[in-house]
């Protein structure tokens, strides 16, 4: 929840990259917070991200209603200290990453579990694509349920219930018992992935947001990255079942930290909160939060919040169109995990080897991170500066234009060298890893900043049409590697990539016209 990005890029641009983690800024009125979506149920004053504002109550405001105490209050989230939000955008993208972890981490281990069941391979090829299916079922509740309940409890259920299903799997005697609890495990870490970015929104002003965001953007795809590499080892020198408590054990080792630095980031719940206590210390029974006055429906919470993400997507071409590009990227990544070890394969080097040249992606990943910090903190700060208004959310598309320009070649290279020195393929998949990272990391940092307080909703119906379209990727890229070889099927893939190189490119230059038709973007200046 948040407010207009005119207050956030002037406080934002104010700070050295030295002091990017700080947020002061100064108050908004009320009235900014317009929103055309449903009038009674739009967002008041304490319902809103404090947005860097903490704005102090209206002049001749009802003395009873609860606000901020002033830009400077110290619960308000983009108040806190430094170290705490660090610690806790750390612990949040970690988790993020567990969960990635845990949708690959099984893919070098589906032969020796087929084998050991007695199964088909593609019977086995289900614990990936269940998994990626399950994120298709839980964003369209945690997303919004977050936005009525606060963010701290959506968070710690969908990280409890991933922990819990790691059981099962690790114990389980049968395939059907570790296909469904695969795909219960993937429903509830979606859960994390769908909260997290409405979390980062109240913590954060643009700039220091993009690098927050960023963060977690390459934990989506990193901990995936990093699985295969873990799988094989542990698969091939334990047990398969090591890599469900392995999931295991990363999570509870979040949990622990989390319990110390996760805090609730919701304005609405904080500020009901302080209204509570405020109660019982001034025995002013009277005393309220701005929310507390409007009275949620059970229909208010079907029609308003569990259908919004898909009425957001029906509605919004840019919503549509950039999760389209995301979710092939996404697709593609995951058809890496069955690509590179094929073609490392195909040279002779054993199952556990041939996975190493992951590592090669998983620098491109880090670099991309990098990249796009650097240019949030430069380029992105400088435009931020020097406007009058507001930033605009296109100022984020660069690095994704960028990397939709070399992804093409970067695939084509790694699809035609594999009969020339190893390391021309491994230098490729530095450049995949790199590419596919500036598209993803640019693209989340736009839906969000487009979408503001209804940065959770959009992100659950990315999360959701990104899983449903991705989940068979794993299944059929063994047929399609086998089939087309790994030049013709990485070429293929390059071909749809350049289908979408225009996207960034038309937004960037159309983005504000196209968002001044939107029923949900808070930024259509």
């Amino acid at each position: 929840m948040d407010t207009p990005m005119s207050a956030a890029s002037t406080i934002a641009g104010s700070r050295t990259p030295s002091a990017f983690f700080t947020s002061r800024a100064p108050s908004i009125n009320n009235e900014d917070f317009e929103t055309v979506d449903e009038p009674r149920l739009r967002p008041t004053s304490d319902l809103e991200n404090c947005a860097g504002s903490c704005p102090d109550k209206k002049q001749g405001a009802d003395d009873s209603i609860v606000g901020w105490d002033g830009p400077g209050d110290p619960e308000c989230p983009r108040n806190w200290t430094p170290l705490k939000k660090v610690l806790m955008v750390l612990t949040t993208s970690g988790m993020i990453l567990s969960v990635s972890f845990g949708s690959s981490v099984f893919a070098p281990a589906e032969k020796v579990a087929a084998a050991q069941f007695g199964v088909p391979l593609i019977v086995m090829q289900l614990t990936v694509a269940l998994w990626i299916l399950g994120f298709f079922a839980g964003p369209v509740f945690f997303g919004p349920l977050s936005e009525i309940f606060g963010h701290l409890v959506p968070f710690w259920l969908a990280t409890a219930g991933m922990a819990v299903f790691q059981l099962p799997i690790a114990l389980g005697e049968n395939v059907r018992t570790v296909l469904i609890c695969r795909f219960f495990a993937g429903v509830f870490g979606s859960g994390v992935m769908a909260v997290v970015s409405g979390m980062y929104f109240e913590l954060y002003e643009p700039i220091p947001r993009g690098v927050a965001l960023g963060l977690s953007a390459i934990c989506i795809n990193l901990g995936a990255t990093i699985a295969p590499v873990v799988g094989s080892y542990l698969t091939y020198d334990a047990s398969w079942r090591w890599t469900a408590w392995t999931t295991l054990i990363i999570t509870g080792a979040l949990s622990f930290v989390g319990t110390f630095t996760v805090r609730e980031t919701s304005s609405r719940m904080i500020l009901r909160h302080k209204a509570s206590r405020q109660r019982f210390e001034t025995r002013n029974w009277a005393l309220h939060s701005e929310s507390e006055e409007t009275r949620i429906e059970f229909h208010d919470i079907i029609h308003r919040y569990l259908t919004m993400p898909i009425r957001m997507f029906i509605a919004e071409p840019i919503l549509i169109i950039i999760t389209l590009y995301l979710t092939l990227v996404y697709g593609t990544l995951y058809l890496s995990f069955q690509a590179f070890p094929i073609a490392f394969q195909q040279r002779g080097w054993p199952v556990t080897t041939s996975s190493l040249p992951f590592i090669a992606v998983i620098l491109g990943i880090l670099s991309a991170w990098t990249a796009c910090s650097i240019f949030s903190l430069t380029w992105y700060k400088e435009r931020s500066l020097r406007t009058k208004g507001p930033a605009m959310p296109e100022w984020r598309l660069p690095p994704m234009i960028l990397g939709g320009l070399l992804l093409p070649p970067s695939l084509l290279w790694f699809a035609w060298s594999g009969n020339v020195h190893w390391i021309s393929q491994v230098l490729a998949m530095y450049f995949t890893g790199l590419n596919l990272m500036l598209i993803f990391i640019s693209g989340i940092s736009y839906i969000v900043d487009v979408y503001q307080i209804h940065a959770n909703s959009a992100m659950s119906i990315h999360i959701v049409v990104r899983s449903l379209i991705s989940s068979p990727f794993p299944l059929f890229a063994t047929i399609m590697y086998d089939n087309l070889g790994v030049d013709w099927a990485s070429s293929v893939l390059a071909l749809l990539c350049i289908i979408m190189v225009p996207a960034p490119i038309l937004f960037y230059r159309f983005g504000r016209r196209i968002r001044s038709w939107s029923r949900f973007s808070f930024s259509t200046t």
